[in-house]
């Protein structure tokens, strides 16, 4: 048997659940699903969009229905920061009735769903620590455990774990790995300890992802092939998906989240063309509304103060939600200032078969469903840059095929 082991550090708060919703509860099964996301968008940005082929090379570390998988993930030494698990009321988020204000604007923007319905979810602290540990005892040990390590590499420095995680919420970084030799010398350094700027983290991320691409390449007999047109899953390639990393950097993690949630409200909280398309054209006159916020995912509900008893929701068709395709990731540099990296998938908005769809939830009589046009890639693209834009500069993060 051989194992590799991680230690690993939440950077801002991470809600995660299992069957009791009032508990924090770190799994094995959790983490596994992250990795299984992380190591299909690296196979993909490879040219490896065909499902089956997808699904034959996961499977070859993560296992299937009919196959176990070679590779053992194991949680364990959870420390907790503070020593307990933590009640949302300490982040002091929500609305203050005796002061008609909201507390922390921003980030009871990101992390708003923690609250919904008065279920206020507790969470594990910046700061928690806890060991992750993978073993195979596969005669393809090594390779088992390289492939897992960078899927393991691009969730630590891209992705977040739990509720809210496409918004800053459960980010987590390596602090220390152990393992053999034989397996570590090949793959990327897992810490951003050592980085102190961020020009010296769009290197490490470009020296990293260029590692963690070459071996999954290597360790599957693959050739890099060409990604052309849209993909239906989130893939990382250039081309494919735009990295950028926020010149501004925080003082420490809330601060960071704070600031970025008040931008992201104030920016999608502009009026058009969506607010006044959706009550003039729809509400007010039955037509299809112009519509662009759905590049920041799904569903939408739009309510309006000059007409209260108006309002709408959009989703999809046949499902309620479309995942957002940017991300927050924020990561913990040398020093302990907090950068932020912005990830959007350029991935097909909506499958083929499936449409936007508009309903009237207003009071009384009500307008018949619509099916407006989605938001055209170039429009999509287009408010995703006006939004990175509102920071004033960044770098961009391509150099790594």
């Amino acid at each position: 048997m051989k194992r590799l082991s991680f230690t690993l550090e939440t950077v801002t708060p991470l809600f995660l659940a299992g069957n009791d919703q009032n508990a924090v509860e770190l799994r094995a099964a959790s983490i596994r699903g992250q990795l299984r996301y992380w190591y299909r968008a690296l196979l993909g940005g490879l040219g490896v969009i065909r499902a089956e082929r997808l699904h034959e090379l996961e499977s070859r570390v993560f296992g299937k229905e009919e196959r176990g998988s070679p590779l053992l993930a194991r949680v364990k030494d959870v420390r907790l920061s503070g020593g307990r698990i933590k009640q949302n009321k300490e982040l002091d988020l929500g609305y203050d009735k005796t002061r008609k204000e909201t507390r922390r604007p921003g980030l009871t923007y990101l992390l708003y769903s923690t609250q919904l319905g008065g279920n206020e979810r507790p969470y594990a602290d910046i700061g928690t620590t806890f060991t992750l540990e993978f073993s195979c005892f596969n005669k393809e040990a090594d390779r088992v455990l390289k492939l897992a390590a960078c899927a393991l590499w691009c969730w630590t420095h891209l992705g977040g774990l739990g509720t809210r995680a496409r918004r800053g919420g459960g980010d987590i970084q390596v602090r220390e790995v152990r393992g053999g030799e034989e397996i570590l010398r090949d793959l990327p350094d897992f810490s951003p300890a050592g980085v102190t700027t961020v020009e010296a983290l769009k290197d490490h991320l470009e020296n990293g992802l260029k590692k963690v691409r070459g071996l999954i390449a290597q360790l599957n007999a693959l050739m890099p092939g060409t990604v052309s047109g849209s993909v239906g899953f989130p893939i990382l390639h250039p081309d494919h998906a735009d990295i950028w990393i926020i010149r501004s950097t925080w003082n420490n993690a809330l601060e960071a989240m704070e600031q970025i949630g008040r931008k992201f409200q104030q920016f999608r909280h502009k009026r058009g063309p969506d607010f006044p398309s959706v009550l003039g054209d729809y509400l007010n006159a039955g037509r299809s509304p112009t519509l662009e916020r759905p590049a920041f995912g799904l569903p939408l509900q739009f309510r309006y103060r000059s007409a209260p008893d108006k309002q709408a929701m959009v989703e999809t068709e046949h499902y309620a939600r479309r995942a957002s395709p940017l991300l927050f990731r924020f990561l913990k540099l040398g020093g302990g200032k907090i950068a932020l990296v912005l990830l959007h998938f350029k991935s097909s908005f909506l499958p083929s078969d499936e449409r936007l769809k508009i309903r009237d939830q207003s009071r009384g009589p009500k307008q018949r469903p619509q099916f407006p046009n989605p938001p055209s890639a170039a429009v999509r693209q287009g408010l995703i840059k006006q939004f990175r834009d509102q920071f004033g500069g960044h770098l961009d993060v391509r150099d790594w095929l």
